[in-house]
């Protein structure tokens, strides 16, 4: 470990000595293969893990293993038993809640604050209150439109084997999300952590195993996404398929998995407008708009990643958001006082740095940031100035793709008719802000944004209980809320003759 970062904790560090192991019916295993792969510190380019990496013979071991648990003890256990081994597990994790954030900042560079205070509750109260909806799923009883002696109802029953595949950017709370939801339904679950930061779902499994979940309900295979994705899409021992990733791999899963008609649920990309009128309260905004960018580093697909400015504020918001970005403290995430780390990794900061490049060849300005830092404590780390970009058309590069780094376009509208046409002009439909103290004109505009949630005056917010999905090249289905739980059950009509 690099002296700047600090000893870990002694349970982190006693569960970074050995090459980690997957996690295959109740069991740490290596692959078979034997191959390896390296956990890489964002921070300082350090190797801090090695991790067995595995592939579709693997795959096939752990759906084999959660086909046999979905089947035998899963499926007999009562709903009121799901519930209770969820509050365990969310008991466990709060438990050890400070080597979850001390891990997460390890691994994936986000700031200590973040995981400490945001992400590791986050995940507890997400698995409680999955906990608390499965005893609450029911079905209907039915009259029937004609008519007749008969008892006619439905019920919701588990869909099965569950192939979940989660995001570098949320490894523990994608992680949780994807897990929760299917297991209180009565699933069973084979997770695909990201390759670039498997080490606190490889820790939560140490904790699933403590809980007491029978073998087989939960399976953890880590590797790439390209050769486990792929086992996973593709295998037909696999019900459904949950992913949070890009659209272009979210459209590879679609494919591959068209053969044997797997459920799908898919979060995917984002280039969501955050929209500030002139009569918004502009502390608020400019503030709300900042953190609904570089928070996380911008890698986040709901990032506010294009700003539009009404016009006779413009100057006024921009001219805040330089002096936000410029005092910002870049530095080690495990800093208490630090308020952006590192990017993932290398080749994703050379992807960003190469967007603010095309950028400036379109004829951007860059009013802040676009550097590249590696002075200093910053020596080996994937650090990035925060980066605010205007005098751009909508058709600009940085303007329609995701970068999913820090990097704000900032862009004036004259009109309510012309920020919603523009709003719109994106492919994707992830979600969108709106700052105004009209209702007639926050109603005017939530009814016309293409996109699954927006905020109003606010920015960021969650709830477990709001279901949270995108519309267009944005996904399919929904986390969170009984829309959650819902996409991981079936229907069963049942209708009894009474003569």
């Amino acid at each position: 470990m690099s002296k700047t970062l600090g000893a870990p904790h002694e349970n982190v560090a006693t569960f970074l000595i050995d090459t980690k192991k997957m996690f295959i019916n109740g069991e740490w295993v290596p692959s078979v293969s034997g191959k390896i792969y390296e956990s890489l510190n964002p921070a300082t380019g350090e190797v801090i893990a090695t991790i067995y990496e595995g592939d579709k013979e693997d795959v096939d071991h752990a759906v084999r293993a959660a086909r046999t648990a979905f089947k035998g003890d899963w499926s007999a256990t009562s709903s009121a038993n799901r519930s209770n081994l969820l509050h365990k597990l969310a008991d466990l994790l709060e438990s050890r809640s400070e080597d979850f954030a001390y891990l997460e900042t390890l691994d994936g560079g986000n700031t200590i604050i973040l995981t400490r205070h945001g992400f590791v509750p986050s995940a507890v109260a997400h698995l409680r209150y999955y906990a608390g909806w499965a005893t609450k799923l029911t079905g209907q009883t039915i009259p029937l439109t004609s008519g007749g002696n008969f008892h006619a109802y439905t019920q919701r029953e588990p869909l099965g084997v569950c192939g979940q595949i989660t995001p570098w950017n949320y490894p523990l709370l994608g992680t949780v999300w994807k897990l929760a939801a299917p297991l209180a339904a009565g699933n069973t679950v084979i997770l695909k952590p990201s390759q670039q930061t498997s080490l606190t779902t490889l820790l939560l499994g140490e904790l699933i195993q403590e809980a007491g979940f029978p073998d087989g309900v939960v399976n953890i295979v880590t590797g790439s996404g390209r050769s486990i994705g792929e086992a996973i899409s593709s295998h037909p021992g696999i019900d459904k398929i949950g992913f949070t990733g890009s659209t272009e791999v979210g459209k590879g899963i679609m494919k591959k998995s068209a053969d044997t008609l797997k459920k799908i649920t898919l979060e995917l990309g984002g280039k969501s407008p955050n929209i500030i009128f002139a009569d918004a309260d502009l502390d608020k905004a400019i503030q709300g708009a900042f953190m609904g960018m570089f928070t996380n580093q911008g890698q986040i697909c709901v990032a506010g990643t294009r700003l539009y400015v009404e016009k006779q504020v413009f100057k006024q918001v921009t001219d805040r958001l330089v002096e936000m970005a410029q005092k910002m403290k870049i530095g080690n995430p495990l800093d208490p006082t630090t308020q952006m780390g590192p990017l993932i990794s290398k080749e994703h900061l050379q992807t960003v740095k190469k967007y603010i490049e095309i950028a400036k060849q379109e004829g951007a300005t860059v009013l802040t940031g676009g550097n590249i830092l590696q002075e200093g404590d910053l020596a080996g780390g994937n650090y990035l100035e925060p980066t605010i970009l205007t005098d751009l058309e909508d058709n600009c590069t940085a303007v329609k793709e995701e970068i999913f780094g820090p990097v704000l376009c900032v862009m004036p509208f004259e009109h309510i008719e012309e920020v919603i046409e523009r709003a719109n002009l994106t492919e994707y439909g992830l979600a969108a802000g709106v700052w105004t103290q009209s209702l007639t004109t926050a109603h005017k505009v939530i009814n016309a944004l293409e996109a699954g949630t927006v905020w109003v005056n606010t920015y960021l917010k969650s709830d477990n209980a709001l279901p949270f999905g995108g519309h267009k090249q944005s996904g399919i289905g929904a986390e969170m809320g009984y829309q959650g739980i819902e996409t991981y059950t079936k229907t069963k009509s049942v209708l009894i003759s009474l003569n």
